[in-house]
């Protein structure tokens, strides 16, 4: 289990015990979601067969916000650039308004409308800051971002009232702010 990273974990299974057919052998494949009832975390399943015997899998599991936004692609995506701001609708991009699609979280998210924000911390939603995407997963873009800005993103995998998977996310500040002067640092 990491903070900051993807929580991961994997195990093999043998399509035989005691001679008979594991009876989950054939439901592990790639991209499969198992949920970990302990953790009340989801993950999505990588199955590697092995060549040689083709008697194991060794099944990778990657936590699942993790999982499938780091498969989901961001092309020719400008914020408050040169580009961006040559457009005829252009608005100053801040980090995160729930109310305007033209916030940096909300833009980013457009190509993934099954995740949704259900927490920024007020130090951060009025940042402004650039950025250019391209060829880039909607993960690895967040991590750009929270390089640039000092936050983390928690992307939360947890089930629902219903029993499936949750797909949120929450970003937290990880610099000091002080109460008197609003100043945002590391001091």
């Amino acid at each position: 289990d990491k903070f900051n990273d993807a929580s991961e974990f994997s195990f093999t299974i043998n399509k035989y015990i005691d001679n008979e057919l594991t009876h989950l052998w054939d439901k592990l494949v790639d991209f499969k979601l198992i949920y970990c009832k302990e953790w009340d975390c989801w993950f999505e399943c990588e199955v590697e067969l092995d060549e040689a015997t083709e008697s194991v899998k060794t099944v990778f599991c990657t936590q699942l916000g993790q999982s499938e936004l780091s498969q989901i692609m961001l092309y020719n995506i400008e914020i408050n650039t040169e580009d961006d701001i040559a457009r005829p609708d252009y608005k100053i991009g801040i980090l995160y308004d729930p109310f305007d699609n033209q916030s940096i979280l909300r833009r980013l998210l457009d190509k993934a409308p099954h995740y949704s924000i259900i927490h920024v911390d007020d130090t951060l939603k009025n940042i402004q800051r650039s950025f250019s995407f391209d060829d880039i997963s909607i993960y690895d873009a967040f991590q750009e971002i929270a390089e640039e800005i000092g936050c983390l993103f928690v992307f939360n995998s947890n089930s629902d009232a219903n029993g499936m998977p949750q797909r949120t996310i929450s970003v937290y500040d990880l610099q000091q702010n002080c109460k008197d002067c609003n100043y945002r640092g590391e001091f």
